[in-house]
């Protein structure tokens, strides 16, 4: 595109040079993949700030994105070529790990090695579909109203009547694309991705993408051991929206709450248990605090600097967008600190975690592009990495670990001591809702769109056999199209590295949770003091292939992944669905011991300080978090959007009193000892304010005499 003059003189210094033939070899492949990189960087920065004006809703964004995306594929190809001509047997050395790499990723760059006619089918596709759902107004959110996709969402999180939700759902799917197109012009385009890369299967293919041999079985057995506990999850759902009857029996995609049912945070608030204490205080303080949009980013900025991992730069923040749909989209312009993010504003423990989860990986992004040997198509290879999808999770997680919770204000550490356990139990049911599905959800795409490809799915029944395969995978009845809302199966995308790296990222919890003696030590301030392996993996990028990075991360001589770091850490909560589903086994509950009422500071104490991470100077990191002031929550509305749309929705869970609560066994005329002290005060107060008065009063009538009897004096003078 537009080569540097220093690097047009190498290209011609390794031609004209004299030397053996393997060191020109070796000195023209290297000039010209320096000059190939460069091109890709052009690229990559004009496909983002097209992708930008497109995510913006800018009337020509899509034009401008189709015309990038058109002319990267046509590029990409040629490149390539160019490329594999240069590469022989003679320019590499047995030395040369780094170059070696990176020629590889430049001839097996991926899809993009399509026809240039299939490949500007593959991108219109996808970017007119997504274009359709993202800026469509009339989408029905109940109540007779129309709304965007936003406001669609919002209101299915909130929107308890079934048939509502089955409208709601169904004006979304009515602006899916055709799914007779699809299969016909576009899954099948996998097939020739995979020739043009040189395998034979798409599922070979696929676990190269991943770089994990044998990825797709690996998931297939992992899934074996976690499918129980997410079984378990499906039938407690069940229970507790349809009845003892209904257990077993697989559940419509609306009644999740969600568009594909990958996700089933929104039901937690009909999920939870008995005491629910830490679940409604956390969703309270959030809401108070209004962590959401800029704010939960800011608060996950907070984390990061705990972690000593960095933190992202302000004028990121500031130039990205909060105006869009949940969750968020990082759009990366190939350098340095320059990446923006669109997301929505709205206020929420999912967006609270999505949130950390998507600047930590920000974070991942700009340590690695730091990094003085990661050029271009080593920052930015076009193969998905687990761990880039494990370290950011393992970050969301830690956004609900105790003490995190303490120091951002949103649950006190002591009221957490009292029934840590019953606490802990509560946290894993929201994390279990958000990932359990979406592993079941990975699998099952990647799934289905194997066997169509095999032919294992008879013709006549392709059309709707993806309903049919998540009834019987998933226990969840969707629509025959539903899955055509996804980026992913747009673009003919495999999955199979976001579910290695959710499995990945409770193998890097366990790993550091595991050095600890106790539960109760600080989990934050152990990471911030052991968070060189995280940092390292960072800035490797894609230098090495992760998956031989997995043993310096775990700190363990294996580089496997495994389903027990995810099973452990959801111990108490398979022990609580157990008794649920069967009262009369032998995991007995906890007893609940209710926690003493929390106390106001006055305004003369001076609250204690938090034990916080030391930074390397030795001094400890501010971190300051505001005070607990309030106690108990009800029933109340909130106002989580200023959507008109949604102006009648309302929350299960309120903040009834900021300070002072009442107590529900001190609500009688009787006084204690506390209000009985403040009745004292009060008398005191106002006895004083009525001694100044009557001093003030005298003093002002003193002086009125003494100015009389000098008026007088002044007369008698006169007279005289």
């Amino acid at each position: 595109m537009r080569p540097t003059l220093p690097l047009l003189c190498v290209c011609f210094y390794a031609l004209l040079s004299s030397g053996t033939s393997s060191g020109d070899d070796r000195r023209w492949l290297v000039s010209l993949v320096d000059l190939v990189e460069l091109d890709y960087q052009d690229h990559c920065d004009q496909r983002a700030k097209a992708t930008w004006e497109e995510l913006l809703g800018s009337s020509k964004g899509l034009s401008l994105k189709l015309e990038r995306d058109k002319a990267f594929g046509i590029f990409a190809r040629k490149q390539k070529t160019e490329v594999n001509a240069a590469y022989t047997a003679h320019s590499l050395s047995a030395d040369d790990d780094v170059l070696r790499r990176r020629v590889k990723l430049l001839i097996q760059p991926g899809d993009t090695l399509l026809d240039t006619q299939q490949w500007i089918r593959l991108v219109t596709f996808g970017d007119t579909a997504l274009n359709r759902l993202q800026f469509a107004t009339d989408y029905d959110c109940g109540y007779n109203t129309t709304c965007t996709l936003r406001e669609l969402q919002n209101n299915i999180a909130r929107q308890p009547d079934e048939e509502i939700l089955r409208r709601m759902k169904l004006s979304w799917e009515n602006h899916l694309p055709d799914l007779q197109d699809y299969l016909d012009n576009i899954l099948p385009l996998l097939r020739n991705a995979s020739k043009e890369n040189h395998y034979d299967l798409v599922e070979e293919y696929w676990d190269s993408l991943v770089e994990y041999e044998g990825a797709t079985l690996a998931a297939r057995d992992i899934w074996q051991h976690v499918q129980p506990l997410y079984q378990k999850l499906h039938k407690y759902v069940t229970l507790r929206l349809r009845g003892a009857e209904e257990v077993g029996k697989p559940l419509p995609v609306h009644l999740f709450r969600s568009l594909t049912g990958d996700d089933w945070s929104n039901l937690i608030e009909s999920l939870l248990p008995k005491y629910p204490d830490i679940y409604q205080k956390v969703h309270a303080n959030i809401q108070l605090k209004d962590i959401g949009g800029l704010n939960a980013y800011r608060e996950a900025n907070s984390l990061l600097r705990q972690l000593n991992l960095g933190e992202v730069p302000n004028d990121i923040l500031t130039e990205s967008a909060f105006n869009g749909t949940c969750p968020p989209t990082i759009v990366d312009w190939c350098q340095p600190n320059k990446l923006r993010f669109i997301s929505c504003k709205d206020v929420s423990i999912q967006n609270y975690m999505d949130a950390h989860e998507t600047a930590t990986k920000i974070r991942f992004k700009i340590t690695t592009a730091l990094h003085s040997n990661n050029t271009y198509i080593l920052r930015e290879a076009p193969r998905y990495s687990a761990i880039y999808e494990a370290v950011p999770g393992f970050v969301s997680l830690l956004s609900l670990d105790p003490h995190t919770l303490d120091r951002a204000g949103l649950y006190p550490l002591e009221r957490f001591n009292y029934n840590s356990n019953h606490h802990r139990l509560v946290l894993q049911l929201i994390i279990a809702l958000r990932d359990l599905p979406k592993l079941n959800y990975y699998l099952a795409v990647d799934e289905w769109r194997l066997k169509v490809l095999m032919g294992q799915i008879p013709l006549s029944k392709v059309e709707d056999s993806w309903s049919e395969f998540r009834r019987n995978f998933s226990q969840i009845e969707p629509s025959s199209s539903d899955i055509l809302g996804d980026p992913y199966v747009l673009f003919n995308k495999p999955y199979i590295g976001k579910f290695l790296g959710l499995i990945l990222k409770y193998q890097i919890y366990q790993s550091f949770a595991e050095e600890l003696i106790s539960d109760d030590l600080d989990l934050i301030t152990h990471v911030f003091q052991n968070n060189q392996r995280l940092i390292d993996v960072m800035m490797q990028g894609f230098s090495v292939s992760w998956p031989e990075m997995i043993s310096d991360l775990l700190v363990k001589r294996e580089n496997g992944l495994e389903y027990n770091a995810l099973t452990d850490y959801f111990r108490l909560l398979d022990e609580y669905l157990d008794n649920q589903l069967d009262p009369a086994s032998d995991h007995a509950v906890e007893d609940y011991n209710e926690p003493p009422p929390e106390v106001d500071l006055q305004e003369n104490e001076i609250p204690e300080e938090t034990s916080l991470p030391k930074s390397e100077d030795g001094n400890e990191k501010k971190d300051v978090s505001p005070l607990k002031t309030h106690d108990d929550i009800l029933d109340n509305i909130i106002e989580t959007d200023e959507d008109s749309n949604s102006k009648y929705e309302t929350s299960t869970v309120g903040v009834l009193e900021i300070k002072n609560p009442v107590a529900a066994g001190d609500q009688s005329d009787a006084q204690n000892p506390k209000e009985a002290s403040y009745n004292v005060y009060w008398w005191i107060g106002v006895a004083v304010a009525l001694a100044v008065v009557v001093i003030l009063v005298a003093i002002i009538a003193r002086k009125r005499q003494s100015h009389r009897k000098q008026l007088e004096k002044q007369r008698r003078r006169q007279t005289a």
